[in-house]
Protein backbone atom coordinates (compact mmCIF):
# COMPACT_ATOMS: atom_id res chain seq x y z
CA UNK A 1 0.00 0.00 0.00
CA UNK A 2 1.17 3.37 -0.97
CA UNK A 3 2.24 5.93 1.78
CA UNK A 4 1.06 8.94 -0.79
CA UNK A 5 -1.70 11.41 0.35
CA UNK A 6 -3.59 10.65 -3.44
CA UNK A 7 -5.44 7.86 -1.84
CA UNK A 8 -8.48 6.79 -4.04
CA UNK A 9 -11.68 6.79 -3.17
CA UNK A 10 -10.83 5.79 0.51
CA UNK A 11 -8.90 2.32 -0.75
CA UNK A 12 -5.56 3.37 0.14
CA UNK A 13 -3.67 3.44 -3.00
CA UNK A 14 -3.04 6.29 -5.28
CA UNK A 15 -3.00 6.07 -8.71
CA UNK A 16 0.55 4.89 -8.99
CA UNK A 17 -0.43 1.87 -7.06
CA UNK A 18 -3.29 1.16 -9.31
CA UNK A 19 -0.69 1.58 -12.30
CA UNK A 20 1.40 -1.00 -10.62
CA UNK A 21 -1.42 -3.13 -10.01
CA UNK A 22 -2.72 -3.25 -13.47
CA UNK A 23 0.70 -3.66 -15.00
CA UNK A 24 0.72 -6.82 -12.83
CA UNK A 25 -2.28 -8.45 -14.53
CA UNK A 26 -4.42 -7.22 -11.24
CA UNK A 27 -2.18 -10.47 -9.47
CA UNK A 28 -2.31 -10.84 -6.47
CA UNK A 29 -5.86 -9.91 -6.44
CA UNK A 30 -6.32 -7.01 -3.93
CA UNK A 31 -9.87 -6.82 -2.21
CA UNK A 32 -9.74 -3.38 -1.25
CA UNK A 33 -9.10 -2.32 -5.03
CA UNK A 34 -11.74 -4.93 -6.91
CA UNK A 35 -14.62 -3.56 -4.30
CA UNK A 36 -13.60 0.00 -4.83
CA UNK A 37 -16.25 1.92 -7.47
CA UNK A 38 -13.47 4.71 -7.86
CA UNK A 39 -10.79 2.34 -8.25
CA UNK A 40 -12.79 0.15 -10.92
CA UNK A 41 -13.41 3.18 -12.77
CA UNK A 42 -10.01 4.33 -13.18
CA UNK A 43 -8.34 0.99 -14.08
CA UNK A 44 -11.10 0.50 -16.48
CA UNK A 45 -10.21 4.24 -17.87
CA UNK A 46 -6.89 3.29 -17.78
CA UNK A 47 -7.60 -0.38 -19.93
CA UNK A 48 -9.09 1.87 -22.38
CA UNK A 49 -6.48 4.10 -22.98
CA UNK A 50 -4.02 1.35 -22.95
CA UNK A 51 -5.72 0.10 -25.80
CA UNK A 52 -6.42 3.47 -27.58
CA UNK A 53 -2.80 4.37 -27.01
CA UNK A 54 -1.78 1.18 -28.59
CA UNK A 55 -4.35 1.54 -31.74
CA UNK A 56 -2.73 5.15 -32.32
CA UNK A 57 1.16 4.05 -31.82
CA UNK A 58 0.44 1.26 -34.75
CA UNK A 59 -1.35 3.34 -36.30
CA UNK A 60 1.46 6.60 -36.52
CA UNK A 61 4.53 4.12 -35.44
CA UNK A 62 6.58 6.39 -37.96
CA UNK A 63 5.67 9.56 -36.36
CA UNK A 64 7.21 9.71 -32.94
CA UNK A 65 4.87 10.57 -29.69
CA UNK A 66 5.24 13.83 -27.65
CA UNK A 67 5.21 13.17 -23.78
CA UNK A 68 3.22 15.95 -23.30
CA UNK A 69 0.53 13.89 -24.57
CA UNK A 70 0.42 11.20 -22.48
CA UNK A 71 0.54 13.80 -19.86
CA UNK A 72 -2.25 15.50 -20.83
CA UNK A 73 -4.13 12.56 -20.71
CA UNK A 74 -3.60 10.92 -17.35
CA UNK A 75 -4.01 14.93 -16.25
CA UNK A 76 -7.74 14.47 -17.99
CA UNK A 77 -8.07 10.74 -16.63
CA UNK A 78 -7.57 11.98 -12.51
CA UNK A 79 -10.00 14.84 -13.22
CA UNK A 80 -13.03 12.80 -14.63
CA UNK A 81 -12.39 9.69 -11.96
CA UNK A 82 -11.83 11.47 -8.54
CA UNK A 83 -14.87 10.81 -6.97
CA UNK A 84 -15.83 14.52 -7.23
CA UNK A 85 -19.33 15.72 -5.59
CA UNK A 86 -21.86 13.60 -4.68
CA UNK A 87 -24.91 13.92 -7.01
CA UNK A 88 -28.21 12.52 -4.82
CA UNK A 89 -30.40 9.57 -6.13
CA UNK A 90 -32.61 9.57 -3.60
CA UNK A 91 -33.78 10.18 -0.10
CA UNK A 92 -35.56 7.71 2.69
CA UNK A 93 -38.29 8.66 4.70
CA UNK A 94 -35.49 8.77 7.84
CA UNK A 95 -33.92 11.49 5.81
CA UNK A 96 -31.02 9.20 4.67
CA UNK A 97 -29.78 9.89 1.39
CA UNK A 98 -28.28 7.96 -1.31
CA UNK A 99 -25.42 9.63 -3.75
CA UNK A 100 -23.60 8.78 -6.58
CA UNK A 101 -20.25 10.64 -7.07
CA UNK A 102 -19.43 12.05 -10.56
CA UNK A 103 -16.30 9.57 -10.65
CA UNK A 104 -19.39 6.74 -10.95
CA UNK A 105 -21.16 9.10 -14.04
CA UNK A 106 -18.45 9.56 -15.89
CA UNK A 107 -17.77 5.81 -15.84
CA UNK A 108 -21.04 4.90 -16.72
CA UNK A 109 -21.22 7.42 -19.74
CA UNK A 110 -18.10 6.18 -20.74
CA UNK A 111 -19.84 2.41 -20.37
CA UNK A 112 -22.60 3.41 -22.46
CA UNK A 113 -20.52 4.94 -25.39
CA UNK A 114 -17.93 1.58 -25.10
CA UNK A 115 -21.33 -0.49 -26.29
CA UNK A 116 -21.44 1.52 -29.60
CA UNK A 117 -20.28 0.60 -32.61
CA UNK A 118 -17.59 2.95 -34.18
CA UNK A 119 -17.90 5.19 -31.52
CA UNK A 120 -15.04 6.51 -29.25
CA UNK A 121 -16.04 8.79 -26.08
CA UNK A 122 -13.76 11.73 -25.10
CA UNK A 123 -14.87 14.68 -22.56
CA UNK A 124 -17.68 14.46 -20.47
CA UNK A 125 -18.79 17.41 -18.37
CA UNK A 126 -21.73 17.13 -15.98
CA UNK A 127 -23.62 20.33 -14.43
CA UNK A 128 -26.19 20.45 -11.56
CA UNK A 129 -26.29 23.82 -10.37
CA UNK A 130 -28.97 23.06 -8.26
CA UNK A 131 -29.24 19.55 -5.91
CA UNK A 132 -32.79 19.29 -7.30
CA UNK A 133 -31.82 20.36 -10.43
CA UNK A 134 -31.31 17.90 -13.40
CA UNK A 135 -28.72 16.81 -14.12
CA UNK A 136 -27.43 18.29 -17.67
CA UNK A 137 -24.39 16.08 -19.31
CA UNK A 138 -21.93 17.28 -22.68
CA UNK A 139 -20.08 14.57 -23.99
CA UNK A 140 -17.17 15.15 -26.98
CA UNK A 141 -17.32 11.64 -29.15
CA UNK A 142 -15.45 10.61 -31.91
CA UNK A 143 -17.13 8.70 -34.81
CA UNK A 144 -15.80 6.18 -37.02
CA UNK A 145 -15.43 7.15 -40.61
CA UNK A 146 -18.45 6.08 -42.74
CA UNK A 147 -20.65 5.52 -39.64
CA UNK A 148 -23.58 7.76 -39.37
CA UNK A 149 -22.89 10.44 -37.17
CA UNK A 150 -26.70 11.57 -36.35
CA UNK A 151 -27.74 7.64 -35.69
CA UNK A 152 -24.51 7.05 -33.68
CA UNK A 153 -25.12 10.99 -31.66
CA UNK A 154 -28.41 10.19 -31.19
CA UNK A 155 -27.70 6.45 -30.05
CA UNK A 156 -25.22 7.98 -27.38
CA UNK A 157 -27.98 10.27 -25.88
CA UNK A 158 -30.67 8.01 -25.38
CA UNK A 159 -28.26 5.58 -23.71
CA UNK A 160 -26.74 7.86 -21.46
CA UNK A 161 -30.97 9.55 -20.54
CA UNK A 162 -31.77 5.75 -20.23
CA UNK A 163 -28.31 4.19 -18.03
CA UNK A 164 -28.79 7.65 -15.96
CA UNK A 165 -32.54 7.24 -15.84
CA UNK A 166 -32.01 3.28 -14.06
CA UNK A 167 -29.59 4.60 -11.43
CA UNK A 168 -32.64 6.14 -9.20
CA UNK A 169 -34.46 9.69 -8.90
CA UNK A 170 -31.63 11.52 -10.38
CA UNK A 171 -33.79 13.86 -13.48
CA UNK A 172 -31.71 14.19 -16.39
CA UNK A 173 -32.07 17.48 -18.28
CA UNK A 174 -30.06 17.87 -21.15
CA UNK A 175 -27.95 15.35 -22.65
CA UNK A 176 -25.59 17.13 -25.27
CA UNK A 177 -23.60 15.25 -28.03
CA UNK A 178 -20.89 16.62 -29.83
CA UNK A 179 -18.89 15.16 -32.54
CA UNK A 180 -15.18 16.38 -32.31
CA UNK A 181 -13.57 14.05 -34.67
CA UNK A 182 -13.58 11.22 -36.84
CA UNK A 183 -11.21 8.26 -36.86
CA UNK A 184 -10.38 4.98 -38.67
CA UNK A 185 -10.41 1.66 -37.35
CA UNK A 186 -7.55 -0.35 -37.30
CA UNK A 187 -6.63 -2.29 -40.64
CA UNK A 188 -8.88 0.61 -42.53
CA UNK A 189 -7.19 3.04 -44.54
Amino acid sequence: MSEHDDDIGGSGYSLEDLSAYLDRGRTPRIPAIERNAECQAILASMERMGRLSREIVDEQASEPIAESWYDSIMREVMREFRAGRDIPLARTDDGTELVVTEGALYELIRTVGDRIEGLLVGRVRLDQPEPDAPLDVTVTVSVRFGRAMTEAVDEMRDGIRSAIDRQGDLRVGRVDVTVGDVHIDEGEE
